[in-house]
């Protein structure tokens, strides 16, 4: 009666469509970088200064197969700018402006949306139209002829989203999957004094390169191993836990009873990534 019932329960779930999950990748700090031009642009003069900075934090994607992906959806991403980045601009005669950049990030849109999935042909992948913002504090010291002399703290997710293209490719190797991907970033805040006065305009721009990796996730429900999930594994797992055979003790307390059917059926219904 027990392998019966377990066959009722898991039969009934058959109609279940087996869907991927997203995947958390953790960016690697030492592989990734950011490069980033800010241009003061002000009544009398305007100037460019770029600094860099290692990048760590995280991309949660999702593939139609992480062991041999063809599809690709980007549901989040948090780029964590690890180091202070100071800038000079410099306006001759004029004068001179100073700022550092406070925990600086570069993170998803202010959406729920995710965007894809989107091809991967041959390894390499497109994402238009991706949804991200700057984020951070960049406290402004000047001195400039015309203008003044203060500071000003620019809070960068005043920017507001800006819509990017993110090219990217992906490879497998053994149990680990590599995401490599440039974020081109463009965005632009008004300069204020103190009086609500505008002086200028902040530009900024650049790219951060990003190299991600990831675990390739297994896939408990697939008993037979053949990368499918179906009726052969269901098969399976009846025999197995027919048989009290350790295959199928689900939840791994060395009884096999309803716990167990409802484990593997969890597990089937996840799919396989």
């Amino acid at each position: 009666m027990k392998n019966r019932a377990a066959s009722i329960v898991l039969l009934g779930a058959m109609g279940t469509v087996a869907v991927s999950a997203p995947i958390d990748m953790t960016i690697d700090p030492v592989l990734s970088t950011i490069d980033l031009d800010m241009t003061v642009d002000v009544s009398v003069a305007s100037d460019t200064d770029t600094e860099s900075s290692p990048l760590s934090g995280s991309l949660r994607v999702e593939f139609d197969d992480a062991g041999n992906p063809t599809e690709i959806s980007l549901h989040d991403l948090n780029v964590v700018i690890d180091e202070t980045l100071s800038f000079n601009w410099a306006f001759g005669f004029f004068g001179s402006a100073d700022a550092d950049l406070l925990a600086g990030e570069v993170t998803w849109g202010s959406t729920d949306a995710f965007v894809g999935p989107v091809p991967i042909d041959e390894g390499d992948f497109v994402l238009p139209d991706v949804p991200v913002a700057l984020q951070g504090t960049l406290n402004v010291f000047y001195d400039i002829f015309l203008v003044g002399t203060g500071s000003e703290s620019i809070n960068l997710a005043d920017q507001g989203d800006f819509l990017t293209q993110i090219d990217g490719s992906v490879s497998v190797s053994g149990d680990t999957i590599t995401l490599t991907s440039v974020i081109p970033l463009n965005a632009t805040t008004p300069l204020m004094d103190s009086s609500g006065a505008t002086l200028g305009t902040l530009t900024v721009s650049g790219s951060a390169n990003i190299v991600a990796t990831a675990p390739v996730p297994g896939c408990p429900a697939d008993l037979n191993g053949d990368g499918v999930l179906d009726f052969f594994d269901v098969s399976a797992f009846l025999s197995a836990y027919s048989s009290m055979d350790p295959l199928a003790d689900f939840d791994g307390n060395g009884v096999f009873d309803f716990f167990d059917v409802s484990a593997f059926l969890s597990a089937f219904s996840a799919g396989c990534p």
